[in-house]
């Protein structure tokens, strides 16, 4: 499956995994949601005493194998407790920030070299110390064994690694050191590779798409616990963990974590509330949010799912809508200041992110919030989109989105209303999303399209969304909106689609920024779509009984820095 079908994938599945949002860490009580600064580390560690955190789950872990075909949404979880991983991802930022090796290749001088014939070589190297926890050092040979693996993999067509892995021609290693060769330069692969395998624990064995991982070795702060109980799944502190604290004192601060399964999914909440659990990620629903007894903490994380409008502007909206006003630029801006994203949420009940998120740089300031609500405003661009010999008429457009899950639903009734307030006729067409991502989306037959994608913030995510958006895409079902085509076409399709020719090919990372910085002003300026909500993740825990707690909306997770959770006073 190619970047492009696995990105629809992503959007389709969000259809059903709907949760709540926010673009940083933020903790609460009950009530509102107020922003705080979090610490992903401490200064003050514990006492070594027996203490163990328990994590309820919806569904049993089946696996610790990042790439297995069976997963669960514990899977990343527990693995996140037990993988080596290239990197981390800061879930204020969505930073990519070293883990197991001394640098990233971006950042590290000379560690990425492009041939005369196009290929390029990139140097890893691994930290000092770095250990499996069966004592053998983890080295440069399980990154290569690593990159040879995934490739194989991306050949294949596998759905759970970056296609651009399957671009990779040799590798090597000496030592701590790895060099992996790409057939292409692009910096993509950077976010490609991201859990290191333990080389000489799986080498020559089965299948690696078959293997559940649970007797890998450990590069994380804990391992696998040798006794298990039924419906958990235990895992202990490991003994040769390479991290430390500022003291010197080696991490993890817990001996033991423990992940307890529900007796079926949905019901963890019933698990935290029993305090049978320490800690869950929340089930997106914001009645459970508010139902959660005095003494939670509730942290919120913004998740990569971005909802968004986009506008057709291909033959096949006349079919649903021959009087389509697409085509004006005003039009569009209109319905861009007719959005009120805190009280559409706060009146649908929907827990999703209310600040205006960006599309290629989905965290930080958005080039969106130029087009605050502004009502008047709109219905004045409105007025300057229609010639003269229609200004009686009241423009119209169709919303198609997928009907299956109410989140939707919600939010297309409620921005009728908004539609209005500009001077703008909205009806909606609530689709099966099987109908709508597997037909509607591919024939271009609707007028204004609301769905999601999956906006990482990472090289290879921006390159991703850049190329499905691309006017001069060959590909037909990749620039789903046809902007840049026949009438929309303009100076700024054209020069985005320089960009995305750029951005395909440079390894200069600050080249690489001041080309999605100017993309995504082009998106802003001519508004082929409008992003709406970041989905999020919550998570809740004891505030009298855990600390260390900094909850992760990217693949990172909620356990991303576990190593530095400890019970208060330990």
């Amino acid at each position: 499956m190619g970047r492009f079908a696995t990105l629809l994938l992503f959007a389709a599945i969000a259809v059903v995994s709907c949760s709540p949002a926010s673009d940083s860490a933020t903790t609460t009580t009950g009530g509102a949601v107020p922003s705080i600064t979090v610490s992903s580390t401490s200064t003050v560690p514990p006492l070594r005493i027996a203490d163990e955190v328990i994590i309820g789950v919806g569904q049993p872990i089946l696996t610790l194998n990042p790439f297995a075909d069976v997963t669960s949404g514990g899977a990343n979880l527990a693995g996140q407790a037990v993988w080596a991983t290239i990197y981390d991802i800061v879930p204020e930022t969505w930073q990519r920030v070293p883990e197991t090796v001394t640098s990233l290749p971006s950042e590290t001088p000379g560690a990425i070299d492009v041939a005369e014939d196009g290929s390029m070589t990139v140097r890893y190297e691994v930290r000092q110390g770095a250990m499996w926890s069966d004592g053998t050092p983890i080295t440069g040979a399980d990154i290569a064994f690593t990159a040879q693996a995934v490739a194989e993999l991306a050949l294949a067509g596998d759905p759970t690694v970056e296609p651009i892995m399957g671009t990779v021609i040799a590798t090597d290693s000496v030592e701590r050191l790895a060099w992996i060769t790409f057939s292409e330069a692009s910096l993509s692969f950077e976010d490609a590779l991201w859990v290191i395998l333990p080389s000489h624990a799986i080498e020559g064995t089965a299948e690696l798409k078959t293997a559940d991982g649970f007797d890998w070795p450990s590069g994380g702060p804990f391992q696998v616990a040798a006794v298990q109980t039924p419906g958990e799944l235990g895992l202990e502190q490991n003994a040769l963990y390479w991290k430390t604290d500022d003291s010197g004192a080696q991490l993890p601060y817990l001996e033991r974590l423990t992940f307890l399964t529900a007796a079926e999914p949905g019901l963890e909440v019933a698990l935290f509330t029993s305090q049978s659990a320490d800690v869950i990620v929340v089930p997106s629903n914001s009645e459970v949010v508010d139902a959660l007894p005095t003494g939670t903490q509730i942290q919120q994380a913004a998740t990569p799912v971005l909802e968004h409008l986009t506008f057709q502007f291909g033959d096949g909206r006349d079919v649903v809508n021959p009087e389509s006003y697409n085509d004006f630029a005003d039009y569009r801006r209109a319905i861009a200041h007719s959005l009120d994203r805190p009280t559409l949420l706060a009146e649908t009940l929907v827990p999703w992110m209310s600040d205006t998120p960006g599309v290629l740089l989905p965290v930080g300031s958005s080039e969106w919030s130029r087009y605050a609500l502004d009502p008047v405003q709109g219905s004045s661009l409105i007025d300057g989109s229609i010639t003269e010999e229609e200004s009686d008429t009241l423009p119209g457009a169709v919303l198609a989105t997928t009907g299956n899950g109410d989140y939707r639903v919600r939010i297309g009734d409620a921005l009728v209303g908004s539609f209005e307030d500009v001077g703008v006729d909205l009806e909606t067409s609530y689709l099966d999303s099987l109908i709508f991502f597997g037909e509607q989306l591919g024939t271009g037959e609707f007028d204004i399209g609301m769905w999601a994608w999956v906006s990482s913030g990472g090289y290879g995510s921006q390159v991703a969304l850049m190329e499905l958006l691309d006017p001069a895409s060959e590909a037909l079902d990749t620039n789903y909106g046809n902007w840049g085509r026949g009438s929309s076409q303009s100076d700024g399709s054209i020069e985005f689609s320089e960009l995305v020719v750029e951005a395909r090919t440079t390894v200069d990372p600050e080249r690489f920024s001041e080309i999605v910085v100017r993309a995504e002003e082009l998106l802003a300026e001519y508004l082929p779509l409008i992003p709406l909500f970041q989905r999020g993740s919550a998570a809740a825990f004891w505030e009298d009984s855990l600390e260390g707690v900094v909850h992760n909306g990217s693949k990172s997770g909620l356990t991303w820095n576990v190593e530095w959770w400890q019970k208060p006073g330990g």
